[in-house]
């Protein structure tokens, strides 16, 4: 789920964190394809993700039916996606895209990888590592980007205690937020010879900021949950690594897309996007959605994929639908625009089924599930939100968008997979599935 329009930071202040040049307490300063399909049966889902984190086994409880959605299994889907925030043009974006390549073609699809450029991405996030673990860090405005690798040292605030006469010279200072303005935390180290500055949040989850001038090395500000093992590797003279992307310019992403062998025509599509919000584990928004979308993958495979029915992973919505709007353009470039578009956002906490959409699709929806039994409603999304299935709205595609309306945790690390409902997220699932069997009638 995204939000649009003026809030276009607003995900940064839902965290709770943002902030502008200084410290808290203070006064701002003036001034390609993927491997070829294999056997239709999944294999156990296994993130090649952070280094000595363990692989996710789908529980095998009571079997799924000839056809139909798991619940057990779209939820080991969500316990794999969510170890991690996965924010566009990351390392951590890529170890899912490969997740999602893995699952998706070892059900028989044809999978693609598709990268795709955007500008003003609000959210500039690399990554900080040690001893092989990776942690999210925001780079600082002001920051060139780049790489360093170097013996850390932990500066206290960066004021003169915390430095001290010391010779930072080739070292990564590790400094905590608070009493001095970033800027001057980044010149006290640099006047000292540091190479690098991770700054400390001195509150829980991430946060951003501007150091009002421009610094000559990667400056990235980490959230207090990962600062605390970093302050204690740099106590311990650890050497550290900072990826710091630069705060101007452009942002690669990818969009993951899986078609039916020798085919490239969708008649329909199903998509979510699995993209996070820094600090975000993304559970709900939308590890959710996206393990809906390949637990369906799976079922409508289990005779072989279906022809005319193709599913789509996007990259980059919570920097503005980016990944969706791309794959748009190019299909409605090729002649290629499917005539349906399913959408699953936020569909794991909640009461009942909700579908958006002013379409005779949409009211299908809702009849289908009411008719199996499901709570399921039409509904709207709240003001300045928005998600991928507008992207194929405004080409004039026919537009189905589940959900399952709480979004009460999304873009706060609260958002992990344990708050997930299995029972919520069967329900949606389900009532997508029995409107996907029915379109797939309609366009066979």
């Amino acid at each position: 789920m995204t939000h649009r329009g003026p809030a276009a930071l607003l995900a940064l202040a839902l965290l709770g964190s943002l902030a502008l040049a200084c410290s808290p307490g203070e006064a701002p300063p003036p001034g390609s394809s993927a491997a070829s399909p294999a056997a239709a049966t999944p294999s156990p889902p296994s993130l090649p993700a952070s280094p000595g984190s363990a692989s996710v086994t789908p529980p095998r409880g009571q079997a799924p039916g000839p056809e139909g959605h798991d619940a057990d299994l779209a939820y080991a889907h969500v316990e794999a996606l969510a170890r991690e925030p996965r924010v566009a043009g990351t390392p951590a974006e890529l170890r899912a895209v490969a997740y999602l390549e893995s699952q998706l073609a070892s059900l028989g699809y044809e999978v693609e990888r598709m990268p795709f450029t955007f500008q003003n991405d609000p959210f500039r996030v690399g990554e900080v590592r040690f001893g092989g673990r990776p942690f999210e860090a925001l780079t600082m405005a002001g920051s060139p980007g780049g790489t360093v690798e170097a013996p850390a040292v932990e500066v206290g605030l960066a004021d003169a205690a915390g430095i001290a006469d010391r010779d930072l010279s080739g070292r990564i200072a590790v400094a905590q937020r608070g009493a001095l303005n970033f800027g001057t935390k980044y010149q006290n180290v640099a006047a000292a010879g540091a190479v690098g500055l991770i700054i400390v949040n001195d509150r829980p989850g991430p946060f951003s900021g501007n150091l009002t001038l421009a610094a000559r090395f990667p400056v990235v500000s980490v959230s207090r949950e990962d600062g605390t093992a970093l302050l204690e590797a740099a106590r311990a003279g650890a050497t550290i690594t900072i990826e710091a992307p630069p705060t101007v310019g452009s942002t690669t992403a990818h969009n993951v897309i899986a078609r039916p062998p020798g085919s490239s025509a969708c008649a329909i599509i199903v998509g979510a996007h699995f993209d996070t919000v820094p600090g975000a584990p993304g559970a709900n928004d939308n590890a959710s959605g996206t393990a809906n979308v390949l637990e369906l993958a799976r079922a409508f495979a289990r005779s072989g994929p279906r022809p005319g029915l193709c599913f789509a992973l996007f990259g980059a919505e919570e920097s503005g639908l980016h990944g969706s709007r791309a794959l748009v353009e190019r299909l409605r470039a090729a002649g290629q625009l499917p005539r349906y578009m399913v959408n699953l956002d936020v569909t794991g906490i909640g009461r009942r089924v909700e579908v958006i959409g002013d379409t005779p699709a949409a009211a299908r929806a809702v009849a289908l599930a009411v008719a199996a039994g499901i709570d399921a409603i039409p509904s709207r999304l709240p003001p300045n939100t928005g998600s991928d299935h507008m992207s194929f709205a405004d080409a004039g595609v026919e537009v189905v968008f589940f959900t399952s309306g709480d979004f009460s945790t999304i873009h706060s690390p609260q958002d992990v997979a344990a708050a997930i409902d299995r029972e919520t997220l069967g329900r949606v699932g389900d009532a997508a599935w029995l409107l996907i069997s029915d379109l797939l009638r309609e366009v066979d």
